[in-house]
């Protein structure tokens, strides 16, 4: 039975989404932490299931105690609901699928289906405190289509450079396959400009972003690129709370696996965003060669580690917190200033 509609501490609505349709789970908490989750219901993800999920919760609401949706981001599918939720001023939080996992880890469900999604997401939303998601200003969502499809192309290019190279020594290529290789080749080549400007069109209808991006580039190592990726991955930094959260996005937080006299090496979790730490790797090496204040960060971490991969890595989480930092407080780049992170 569920209690009292007076004392209930806040409503949450577990959403487990699937491309064509989603499942729903409504919940609640009281004064006393008792949680309470109803049957979970299926809409169809378009418009039409959005609006019947809002009526469907409207007649289960019964008191006006804080409504919280809670959805998983699983690849793009979530993205039209949660956009949605966001123009009709509901608090929502959009959770990374490691976080919902480990958060099943801890519970004693074992079965998995999408009833049960649903209700997972539920309880957590009821137990723990979770961040509002604040949906990206139009500007930061086209910078991350663009970035992500330039991003791509240059994989692409770069594939294709290996693989015409390969082909060209090969014996007796075919020189109907070469002509065929190297079109391809320059229509990747025409479609990273076509990309390029569309990137400076952006920024130039843009002006405060392109100033932001303006205190990044200013610091030696970090180019456009580099820094389009990091605001665009980011949401212009706002996916996070602080430096730890932000270095843990990017999978760039340190994991020790310790257990009585079982000691493994230090890693990083590489569990974060990928194209944040693929971003980072060439500016890191750049740094090193015209940032002095790098190369000294360095040279003092390889005097305690010969391996000289750890010491990049911690190059690079330090370029992402110090672009982090002059983003946060709106500076430029100050070389005799005192170092912002450590």
């Amino acid at each position: 039975m569920p209690p009292p509609s007076s004392t209930l501490l806040k409503y949450v609505v577990g959403i487990d989404i699937a491309k064509d349709s989603f499942v729903a789970c409504f919940g609640s908490l009281d004064a006393d932490q008792r949680v309470c989750a109803g049957k979970p219901a299926t809409f169809a993800n378009d418009l039409q299931g959005f609006t019947a999920l809002l009526h469907w919760v409207a007649a289960r609401r019964a008191s006006t105690a804080p409504l919280w949706f809670v959805v998983e981001a699983t690849g793009v599918y979530y993205e039209e609901l949660a956009y949605f939720l966001a123009d009709h001023q509901q608090h929502l939080s959009v959770l990374l699928p490691n976080k919902v996992k480990h958060f099943a880890q801890s519970t004693e469900q074992k079965s998995k289906t999408d009833q049960l999604d649903a209700r997972l997401l539920c309880r957590l939303g009821l137990e723990r405190a979770l961040p509002v998601w604040v949906p990206p200003t139009p500007a930061l969502r086209r910078l991350r289509i663009l970035e992500r499809e330039r991003q791509i192309l240059t994989q692409q290019g770069a594939r294709l450079k290996t693989r015409l190279h390969a082909y060209e020594h090969s014996y007796q290529p075919e020189e109907r396959t070469l002509v065929r290789l190297a079109t391809q080749q320059r229509l990747i080549q025409q479609q990273l400009h076509d990309v390029d400007a569309d990137i400076a069109a952006l920024l130039a209808a843009e002006p405060e972003l392109q100033r932001k991006l303006a205190l990044l580039t200013s610091i030696p190592g970090i180019g456009l690129t580099t820094a389009v990726v990091l605001v665009a991955e980011t949401a212009g930094f706002s996916l996070t709370e602080n430096e730890r959260q932000l270095a843990s996005y990017a999978g760039l937080d340190v994991v020790q696996r310790q257990s009585g006299t079982s000691a493994r090496a230090t890693t990083i979790s590489r569990r974060g965003n990928v194209r944040l730490r693929t971003a980072l790797y060439l500016p890191a090496i750049s740094g090193l060669r015209c940032n002095p204040q790098l190369r000294v960060f360095y040279a003092r971490l390889r005097a305690r580690q010969p391996n000289g991969k750890p010491g990049v890595i911690a190059v690079m989480r330090k370029l992402l917190l110090l672009c982090y930092a002059l983003w946060k407080r709106d500076q430029p780049y100050d070389a005799s200033y005192a170092q912002v992170v450590s």
